[in-house]
């Protein structure tokens, strides 16, 4: 039996002209809101190149100050020299890290920070190397506390540092971990040796180091050599002190002092000077 087609509602053509209508202003939302967007896009590019060449071209970020901190033996002109930094220049063309690594190259200066301090200024912040001691490499150099040899003294340095010898250049530079920490404990023996207050008794000139024989002192006016072999320094020190004070009290003067016996660690061997030969 044939099925009868069911009745469809024919469409009213002013409803198709409303609905067409309606779809074309939502496709046309849509466009705006692209057009828009791309609109406001190429605003923002254009506004970002505009005040991109504002700052770096306008008089308001010229450099007139260059403030430097933490100095105590470089010089501020050298420092600003190796900074390669001009007054004038644009403060956003400066490499900052670059800035500060070109500071470091100075022999005194360890470390470097460099920041930008707007509108115009410029701050250098750097960290010098202390001299704990000087060191013998074939000319005399500062070392730091980390055994590091830094700089060669200069004519006219004022210094009163013990010296250590004992490490060629050669060695130095072919073994430099080896070299520094021999160096290091070459310094912190000068500490200890103070803390036992003997610099102010005897004053502390050399250390000469011996990989293999240990750490020789020379100290007080007649540069008397004080053999202390490696290791025990403290208890050392000690009894360095009682012979000091013997020497003291009968005016005596040693020529050498011997506390690096192995065997007999306890034992101390006083070779005189030939002044004070017979009082003992």
């Amino acid at each position: 039996m044939a099925r009868t087609p069911k009745n469809r509602r024919r469409l009213d053509p002013a409803e198709a002209r409303a609905a067409a209508l309606k779809g074309g202003v939502r496709a046309l939302k849509v466009l705006g809101v692209l057009c828009l967007f791309a609109l406001l896009t190429f605003a923002a590019t254009l506004g970002t190149r505009a005040l991109r060449t504002w700052l770096f071209t306008s008089p308001t970020f010229a450099i007139d100050t260059i403030a430097i901190t933490g100095l105590t033996h470089a010089a501020e002109p050298e420092v600003v020299s190796l900074s390669r930094l001009r007054v004038g220049e644009n403060i956003f063309e400066i490499d900052l890290e670059e800035t500060a690594i070109a500071i470091r190259e100075h022999p005194w200066i360890e470390d470097a920070r460099v920041e930008r301090s707007l509108p115009r200024g410029v701050e250098i912040e750097v960290v010098e190397h202390v001299p704990a001691a000087l060191v013998d490499l074939g000319g005399i150099y500062y070392v730091d506390d980390a055994g590091k040899a830094f700089k060669r003294v200069s004519v006219g340095d004022r210094v009163d540092l013990p010296i250590l010898r004992g490490v060629s250049r050669e060695r130095y530079e072919s073994d430099p971990d080896d070299s520094e920490a021999l160096f290091r404990e070459g310094i912190a023996l000068t500490a200890l040796y103070s803390r036992h207050g003997l610099e102010a008794r005897a004053h502390l000139s050399d250390i000469e180091i011996d990989p293999v024989e240990g750490l020789t002192l020379r100290c007080g006016e007649h540069a008397t050599a004080v053999r202390l072999g490696r290791g025990g320094y403290p208890e050392k020190l000690d009894r360095l002190t009682r012979v000091l004070d013997e020497l003291e009290r009968r005016g005596a003067v040693a020529e050498i002092v011997r506390l690096d016996n192995r065997e007999r660690p306890g034992w101390v061997a006083v070779q005189l000077d030939k002044t004070s030969r017979g009082l003992f």
